[in-house]
């Protein structure tokens, strides 16, 4: 289980784009049983910038980790935020983080 102040502290650390190392997620103290739930593996495309997956600023084939937006959704839920909503649009993943974070401003 996990604290509603913990929560809203995780949460306020997402964005919609980062990919959260197992050992991040640790550190940060995500529920273990999470980790286990929300963790992949991770193909980078080198195509275009924004589908390549960057570790100390370089460019990596693989990575391993929970993807921040998931996390985020994970988070509101444990906080009462209903997530229905952001699902059937197709909006990126900034702006899932966002909505969540002004749904729990309003209340």
């Amino acid at each position: 289980m996990i604290s509603r102040s913990h929560a809203l502290a995780l949460l306020s650390l997402c964005d919609g784009n980062e990919i959260w190392s197992v050992e991040y997620c640790r550190a940060q103290r995500v529920p273990e049983s999470w980790i286990g739930e929300l963790a992949d593996a991770f193909e980078s495309g080198f195509d275009s910038d924004i589908d390549t997956i960057y570790f100390a600023e370089k460019p990596v084939n693989h990575y391993e980790g929970i993807l921040a937006v998931d996390l985020a959704m994970k988070l509101a839920a444990v906080l009462g935020v209903s997530t229905t909503r952001f699902l059937g649009a197709s909006r990126d993943r900034d702006a899932i983080v966002r909505e969540i974070r002004e749904s729990l401003e309003e209340g």
